[in-house]
């Protein structure tokens, strides 16, 4: 399962493919980064 965030209320589940937040009714749902995307993202920030 894919971890999603909605950016217009932080509402937080896990869905294969989401159309809208369950929470607040918004298009606004973002993929979560995973801990490894992250860790990746502050090395590529690191190193510049």
């Amino acid at each position: 399962m894919v971890k999603w965030v909605c950016s217009g209320c932080n509402f937080r589940l896990e869905s294969e493919n989401p159309k809208e937040c369950p929470y607040c009714g918004r298009d606004s749902l973002e993929k979560e980064p995973s801990a490894e995307e992250l860790l990746d993202e502050v090395k590529r920030l690191l190193e510049d």
